[in-house]
């Protein structure tokens, strides 16, 4: 992301540039399945020909080739759907769709360490205190060997309703928090800060029993709303032994003290808070107790428009497209502060941490991919277009932050409704979109693929496709 300022009179708001991916393709903006299916169908006309067969069939081979390689089902290319597509086929068929916890007996205090019991998606997670510091709460994945903390974030809430100079205060001091994460912790390998808003009809402000009041009684129960913000911060090990373990809680100290540096107060949750934050992000519902149910859910069963974890019903966005022109501070504002009143809202952004020399390399091919696509455009007598000419300047200004210290991190965001029923889901998914093409975000529902972008919604640090562990 680069700040830019207006050259014009007096005085020039900051505005911010998202840097894009650029072309995702590798030739005239195809991807590799693409260009796959078109050399397929090719080589099929050119081995019909050779062999004899009717004109006819070897145009039917490269036309159906560049059908599939050219056309759109709701907005995606068609290829794009068959991976979500067999995904769900296959859990359909292996019985995988369903799956069943333990019942528990009695809600208990966590122990030390506590295994909960979620589906395959989630992993195997096991919460326990960090060695010598209780009031420190980790997630230990060995499968990964990684280590992940959770923090309650204050302060996210009120960036909205800061003026224009403390909002860019406050992205500068994150900007500067990120660099000195990524300089000084080496470990450290993603983040993810989620901000879940709930709607409380029954939250309703004190106000005089008057006409105005009770007629604005219904606006006033609508702007009751809870929100909490948390930040995972996950570590990867080469082995998780003690002394690795013993390491995080200072590597969590430091993180709490970098954030402050960016006015923002963060804490980390205990083991119990941990397990209450994971079941209260399942169900929907917040908890002020530390007891849980020690098995977690107690099931779960995926649909293609949604996934049921108990009796809630959950349906996640992915953000697919960014604003391609220059932004304000709370350009995402809208969106933060959408709350459907039928449904809980919840916004995730993962930030995976990219080397100095990876980035380099990243921001050289860019530029170097746009150019030859440009070439490539040229030599067929196609005309030129925005996006090449963004995703060149999206490497030159990569290039430039990181000569000023700045560091890379990859950024995925998604959006998870929780409701009680499909049409419920449906009113709340309509609110959402609408608020997302404010903000000049493309959202795209993830169908077929709901139960592991739930799990990318939880405070795991875990962003993962189906069958990736």
């Amino acid at each position: 992301m680069t700040a830019q300022t207006a050259t014009s009179g007096a005085p020039p708001p900051l505005t911010y540039t998202l840097a894009t991916a650029g072309s995702s393709g590798v030739w005239l903006g195809m991807g590799i399945a693409r260009v796959a299916v078109l050399g397929i169908g090719l080589t099929a006309s050119i081995v019909a020909l050779s062999v004899g067969a009717p004109l006819p069939l070897a145009v039917v081979c490269l036309l159906a080739a560049v059908l599939m390689a050219g056309s759109r089902a709701a907005g995606r290319p068609l290829l794009d759907w068959a991976a979500p597509i067999g995904a769900h086929l296959a859990a359909r068929t292996s019985a995988t769709s369903r799956w069943r916890g333990q019942v528990p007996t009695l809600p208990s205090a966590v122990a030390e360490p506590t295994r909960l019991h979620l589906p395959v998606e989630f992993g195997r997670p096991v919460i326990q205190a960090c060695p010598g510091e209780p009031a420190i709460g980790m997630i230990i994945d060995r499968s990964t060997r990684s280590v992940t903390a959770v923090l309650d974030v204050c302060g996210v809430d009120r960036f909205p309703l800061l003026d224009a100079t403390d909002r860019d205060a406050l992205l500068a001091g994150w900007g500067e928090s990120l660099a000195v994460l990524a300089d000084t912790d080496e470990a450290l390998v993603r983040l993810q800060l989620i901000d879940r808003a709930q709607a409380r009809s029954g939250d309703v402000a004190f106000c005089p029993t008057n006409e105005l009041a009770l007629g604005a009684r219904d606006e006033i129960s609508a702007l009751a709303t809870r929100r909490a913000s948390r930040l995972a911060a996950q570590w990867s090990f080469p082995r998780l032994g003690v002394n690795e373990l013993a390491t995080v809680s200072a590597r969590v100290r430091l993180l709490c003290q970098t954030l402050f540096g960016a006015r923002l107060l963060a804490r980390p949750l205990t083991a119990a808070q941990i397990a209450t934050d994971l079941t209260a992000s399942l169900d929907g519902h917040s908890r002020d107790s530390d007891l849980h149910v020690a098995g977690g859910p107690l099931s779960r069963r995926i649909e293609w428009t949604h996934v049921q974890v108990d009796d809630r019903l959950h349906r996640t966005f992915a953000v697919t497209g960014w604003p391609t022109s220059p932004v304000s501070a709370a350009w995402l504002s809208p969106l933060m502060l959408a709350a459907p009143q039928t449904a809980t809202c919840t916004v995730s952004f993962h930030l995976e941490r990219v080397t100095p020399a990876a980035a380099a390399r990243l921001a050289r091919s860019r530029r170097a991919k746009a150019a030859l696509d440009q070439t490539d455009r040229a030599r067929f007598g196609m005309t030129s277009s925005a996006a090449l000419h963004q995703a060149e300047a999206a490497g030159v200004a990569m290039d430039g932050e990181l000569a000023a210290g700045y560091r890379t991190h990859r950024l995925a965001g998604l959006v998870s409704l929780a409701a009680d029923s499909v049409d419920a889901l449906d009113d709340a998914g309509r609110m959402l979109r609408q608020a997302a093409a404010v903000c000049r975000l493309d959202l795209r529902p993830l169908h077929g693929q709901h139960d592991v972008a739930l799990a990318a919604c939880v405070p795991l640090c875990r962003l993962r496709t189906r069958g990736s562990g």
